[in-house]
C-alpha cells in the first residue's frame, strides 16, 4: 500500500540517482578510492536534492499550494531553489579539499543550469502530489457513491415491509365495525404517523404545520390509549405555518412524557404540552408528572435529540429540562 501510492516518488529518485551514476561511467573502472570518492559525492548531491524535494513536499506545498497562497508559494519555491542551487555549486569544493583530499569531481552544470534543473525537478514533484491528492479525491467520491448506492438498496429493500404493512392496516381498518368509531379513528391516526415517518420526515427540513399535524395525531392517538386518571393538554399558537423546522425535532421529549407520566390515583397525573412560534422563534414546553418511585425519566431517546439539536441548531437553541416537586419539564427554545 506505502509502495503503490509513493511509487512515482520512488521511480523518480531511481532514474535521478541512475543519471548520476552513468553521468561519469570512467570513475567506476578506477581505483576503489576514486569509486568510493565518486559515489559519496552522488549520495551527497542526492541528499541535496531530496532536501530540496522534500522541504518543498512537507512544508511549501501544504502550507502555501493547497491553501491556494500561490504568490506565497512561488516566492518560496523560487528561494529553496536558489538556496538549493547555491549549495550544489559549493558542496563539490568543500566535499573533496576539505574532507577527502582529493581532485573535485563534477556532477553538476553551472548555476542558471541547476537553477532551471532544480525548478524544473520540484515542479514536477509538485505536479505528482496534485496528481497524487486528485486520485485520493476521485477515489473517495467512488467509495461516497458506493455507499449512497448501498444504502438507496437498503431503503428500497425496506418499502417492502411498509406497503406490507399499509395494506395490513387497511383490511384491519376494513375489518373493524363501523359503529366502533374510536378504534376507526385511532387505526387511521395510526397510518397517519407512519406515513409521516416514513415518506414525509425522510428530509432536513419540513413545514412547521405537518410537524404540528403529526404532534397532534401522536397525541390524540396516545390520549385514546391512557388511563382516564391521566390528564392530556396540547396548546398549539404560530404565525408562519411555512417556518421549516427539523423533522421530529420535539418527538422525542414527548415520547418520554407519556412513557414516563405516572398514573397514580393518589396524585394529580398530567401531560402538558406547548408549542408557540413567533418572530422566528418556537417555544415548545413538555411537562409530565412522575413519580419518585419509578425509573429516572429520560434516556437513548434525549440524547439523541440533544445531540440532534446541537447538530443542526448550534448556538440556536436553548434547552433545558428540570426534575421538581414530581414535575419532569423539558424547556427548548429555537431560534430558525
Amino acid at each position: 500500500m506505502f509502495f503503490r501510492r509513493y511509487k512515482f516518488h520512488f521511480l523518480f529518485f531511481l532514474a535521478y540517482i541512475g543519471a548520476l551514476v552513468i553521468e561519469k561511467p570512467v570513475y567506476l573502472g578506477n581505483s576503489v578510492a576514486d569509486c568510493f570518492s565518486y559515489m559519496f559525492t552522488v549520495f551527497i548531491h542526492f541528499s541535496l536534492f531530496a532536501g530540496l524535494i522534500l522541504t518543498n513536499k512537507t512544508l511549501l506545498i501544504p502550507f502555501l499550494l493547497d491553501k491556494k497562497r500561490f504568490s506565497l508559494y512561488v516566492a518560496g519555491l523560487v528561494s529553496l531553489v536558489l538556496i538549493y542551487t547555491y549549495f550544489v555549486a559549493h558542496y563539490n569544493y568543500l566535499l573533496h579539499h576539505s574532507l577527502l583530499h582529493d581532485v573535485p569531481i563534477g556532477t553538476s552544470s553551472g548555476f542558471w543550469d541547476n537553477f532551471v534543473y532544480a525548478l524544473c525537478c520540484t515542479v514536477i514533484a509538485a505536479m505528482l502530489h496534485i496528481t497524487q491528492k486528485w486520485s485520493d479525491q476521485e477515489e473517495q467520491v467512488k467509495n461516497i457513491q458506493i455507499n449512497q448506492l448501498q444504502t438507496e438498496l437498503k431503503y428500497l429493500r425496506s418499502q417492502i415491509n411498509p406497503h406490507f404493512l399499509f395494506n395490513g392496516l387497511n383490511s384491519v381498518y376494513g375489518s373493524i365495525e363501523m359503529s366502533n368509531l374510536q378504534a376507526r379513528d385511532m387505526m387511521v391516526q395510526f397510518s397517519d404517523l407512519l406515513r409521516y415517518n416514513l415518506y414525509e420526515a425522510d428530509v432536513e427540513t419540513i413545514a412547521l404545520d405537518k410537524e404540528i399535524k403529526y404532534l397532534e395525531n401522536y397525541v390524540a392517538l396516545q390520549k385514546a390509549r391512557s388511563n382516564d386518571n391521566v390528564e392530556v393538554s396540547l396548546f398549539v399558537s404560530y404565525k408562519n405555518r411555512s417556518v421549516q423546522i427539523a423533522p421530529l425535532i420535539f418527538m422525542a421529549f414527548v415520547e418520554n412524557a407519556f412513557k414516563y407520566a405516572s398514573r397514580d390515583d393518589r396524585m394529580s397525573n398530567r401531560i402538558v404540552i406547548h408549542l408557540k412560534e413567533e418572530n422566528g422563534q418556537i417555544h415548545f414546553t413538555c411537562e409530565n408528572s412522575f413519580h419518585e418511585s419509578q425509573t429516572s425519566s429520560g434516556g437513548i431517546g434525549l440524547n439523541n435529540a440533544s445531540r440532534r439539536l446541537e447538530l443542526l441548531y448550534k448556538d440556536r437553541y436553548k434547552l433545558d429540562i428540570k426534575k421538581e416537586q414530581n414535575i419532569y419539564r423539558v424547556d427548548l427554545i429555537l431560534s430558525l
